[in-house]
């Protein structure tokens, strides 16, 4: 049976969290930014973190991979504790991050970077899986990331992720500095894995673009979750409270 032909349940789905996050404080150095952090994210969803600049948004992505030396708290990964873990351990759990500066080897082909994730879950997505959720990949197989557009960075990064057969992806800030044809090509790729049973955990700006994906928002603000917001009722209620939060 090729790669293509399985399909990606949502894991965890007998347990209600995929991932689970409580009392969560980060530092970076002396400055504490993460003051008590708390949210779930249920398998199969899509949750957004959203607040103003500063607020804390990548960090939390940041404390949840193991990139900072200090958190307390507990983040626990489909039944598994990770505060205690190095980001390669966690990793290996089934989480896949794209950071909001991509992450991506510049000086590496497209076919190399897809080369090199590491398997943390099987089945993987092989390439023409992907190249149906990003067809300007498929002819830019020889083409090093420093030749790709801002789009196409994107792209690639996800790509390399869903190589590694993650169930739990971390995206921040995908679409900034796309064009919109783009950013609407990102929302589709979303959607459909969502569809396919992973579970996204979103940092986004572009709440126009968020709300169309999103199940649940968890709004920070100087480092709190101080508020959670369903997209399934009261659509003008909710975003006029995300409004309210974000000043827009």
């Amino acid at each position: 049976m090729s790669e293509a032909a399985h399909t990606h349940t949502a894991p965890g789905a007998a347990s209600a969290t995929m991932l689970s996050v409580r009392d969560l404080n980060a530092w970076y150095g002396e400055s504490h930014v993460l003051h008590g952090v708390t949210f779930d994210v249920p398998p199969g969803k899509v949750i957004s973190i959203v607040g103003r600049n500063g607020a804390g948004k990548t960090t939390t992505l940041r404390a949840i991979v193991g990139l900072l030396k200090k958190r307390t708290g507990s983040i626990v990964v489909e039944g598994t504790e990770t505060i205690g873990l190095k980001p390669r351990q966690i990793t290996r759990l089934g989480i896949g991050y794209v950071p909001e500066e991509r992450g991506i080897f510049s000086s590496l082909s497209v076919r190399e970077n897809f080369t090199l994730p590491r398997v943390v879950r099987p089945p993987i997505m092989d390439r023409d899986e992907i190249f149906t959720l990003f067809p300007n990949l498929a002819h830019r197989l020889n083409a090093p990331g420093t030749k790709l557009s801002g789009g196409e960075q994107q792209m690639l990064a996800m790509a390399r992720i869903l190589r590694t057969g993650a169930p739990l992806l971390l995206l921040d800030e995908p679409t900034e500095g796309l064009a919109p044809v783009i950013i609407e090509q990102i929302g589709e790729t979303i959607r459909r894995l969502r569809d396919k049973g992973f579970t996204i955990v979103l940092v986004e700006q572009n709440i126009p673009f968020a709300w169309s994906l999103t199940d649940t928002f968890h709004v920070i603000e100087q480092g709190r979750v101080v508020d959670s917001i369903a997209t399934g009722h009261g659509q003008t209620d909710a975003i006029g409270r995300l409004k309210s939060y974000l000043g827009v």
